[in-house]
């Protein structure tokens, strides 16, 4: 008994004389401390909280805008904003382009994902169901099918940010964005009884340079996009068809030389309820692709070129600062054709976003 006691008179007496004649020597019960690293700025020890990395990472994210609803967005158009780092989204679409002969419903699965340094890296993975019938198949006969088509990868790097969203004249969003194309959709070797309904892509590497523009001035968004892919050239077989959509190759082993294609697309967006991202949106797209190849000299594919014009509504359900849904549908109506069918293509998408700490979507 005698000794309990005396043990506890020393541990007690030792705390008393650290605490007068040491008071900044921390006990284990006391919080980390917060020593100088190599470059002089503090850092936590032996742990950092979760505050502290926040501030080491947030110097990787893009400036937080002041007014910036989660909406769907546009169809064609990209976003000149890239997502913060942590933040990411998957964002399964479907068009359906329909002409009096065809039916190509594509549906490529997108994933977005921040990088910091205002970087986004974006990937397409396309599913295709396609239908063909009269006049390309014979009276009473019809082919389908239904594959993987072309993958699509594209690095974003935003350049600037929206000056003020509330002035028009301020220095809006732009960003660069490279993009790249693999021939993972079916192109060769197709059964002549499926009427090219088997060919599920172009057969090409594409690589495609951007310029991406965005503007908000609350309560609209104005965006643009125009770009150059340059296709190279690829072996194709008979029956292929070309990226005209009317033209079929009739030439077996026939060395295929696509012309440069123009891609412009813009979108005026109204945002009538920023909580539910409700709005609706008035977007053009086209297309061009000439006779020339940038680098592989006269092109021996048909040239085209198309504009559509397309009415489209969104809106987000559910929504919090964490995970949202956003919604979107449209159609995009032929407004001008040249050596391209008349095309109209119903569309809609679903948007499932993980707002990282750093993200402003839903807010």
């Amino acid at each position: 008994m005698k000794l309990s006691m005396r043990l506890i008179l020393c541990f007690l007496f030792f705390f008393f004389v650290r605490d007068i004649l040491f008071p900044s020597i921390p006990c284990f019960a006391d919080p980390p401390a917060v020593l100088p690293d190599a470059s002089g700025s503090p850092f936590a020890f032996p742990f950092s909280s979760d505050a502290d990395m926040a501030g080491d990472f947030k110097a990787l994210a893009p400036p937080l805008l002041p007014w910036g609803p989660n909406t769907s967005g546009p169809f064609f158009t990209g976003t000149a904003e890239v997502e913060p780092i942590g933040s990411w989204y998957l964002e399964p679409f479907a068009y359906d382009f329909m002409s009096p002969r065809v039916s190509n419903l594509s549906m490529p699965m997108r994933l977005a994902v921040g990088l910091g340094h205002n970087l986004e890296l974006d990937t397409y993975l396309p599913l295709e169901q396609n239908w063909v019938g009269p006049p390309q198949t014979p009276s009473g006969h019809s082919a389908s099918y239904f594959g993987v088509g072309n993958t699509h990868f594209e690095v974003k790097w935003q350049l600037t940010s929206d000056g003020d969203v509330y002035l028009p004249l301020a220095m809006p969003a732009i960003a660069l964005s490279f993009d790249f194309w693999v021939p993972s959709g079916q192109y060769q070797n197709l059964n002549p009884q499926d009427f090219s309904a088997d060919q599920l892509g172009n057969g090409t590497f594409n690589e495609g340079v951007f310029v991406l523009v965005r503007k908000h001035v609350k309560p609209f968004m104005f965006y643009l996009q125009v770009g150059d892919i340059v296709e190279n050239p690829s072996t194709v077989g008979v029956g292929y068809e070309f990226n005209n959509s009317i033209s079929l190759n009739q030439t077996p082993n026939f060395h295929m030389v696509d012309g440069n294609l123009l891609y412009y697309a813009g979108a005026f967006e109204h945002v009538l309820n920023t909580e539910w991202g409700a709005g609706y949106l008035l977007e053009f797209y086209g297309e061009s692709q000439s006779g020339q190849n940038l680098f592989f000299g006269a092109a021996n594919a048909p040239p085209f070129s198309f504009l559509w014009l397309a009415p489209e509504v969104e809106v987000t359900w559910p929504h919090d600062k964490a995970f949202s849904v956003t919604w979107g549908a449209g159609v995009a109506l032929p407004v001008y054709q040249s050596d391209y069918p008349v095309t109209v293509t119903p569309m809609g998408t679903v948007t499932f976003y993980f707002n990282g700490p750093f993200g402003y979507r839903g807010m």
